[in-house]
């Protein structure tokens, strides 16, 4: 009798399966910087992780955007950025670098967010219940 191998799923292929890793996500074009910054999907389990903070209603969610920006965006991981900005946590620098232009800070975050299949709305739905 042949054994079967089990596997586990997991997060990187339930994504997948939704087509959201293998699809890359449209450039985010910024008024700030007067052009496109890439977007990637690459990184589902640190999205996961960060997706059940925001959803039990992170301390700071600047900081919480500000990480899913760092982990999500390529120009924002380049060490001579933590020197030039004298940044000691990477996963502020996105909010060290946008300073008062929140608002397309946020806009950045929820791009990110629709480009895993997520938006804004159903993570505020998630903290109501």
């Amino acid at each position: 009798m042949e054994e079967k191998k089990i596997k586990t799923v997991t997060t990187e292929m339930i994504l997948k399966k939704k087509g959201l890793i293998e699809k890359s996500p449209a450039p985010f074009y910024s008024n700030l910087f007067g052009g496109n910054l890439t977007i990637e999907n690459t990184h589902p389990r640190e999205f996961m992780e960060l997706l059940t903070v925001m959803a039990k209603g992170a301390d700071d969610e600047t900081y919480a955007y500000s990480r899913l920006i760092y982990e999500n965006c390529p120009q924002f991981r380049d060490k001579k950025l933590l020197e030039e900005y004298e940044i000691d946590d990477p996963y502020l620098l996105p909010k060290k670098i946008y300073g008062a232009n929140i608002v397309e800070f946020m806009q950045l975050g929820n791009a990110i967010l629709q480009a895993y299949g997520n938006d804004i709305e159903s993570l505020q739905n998630i903290k109501k219940k």
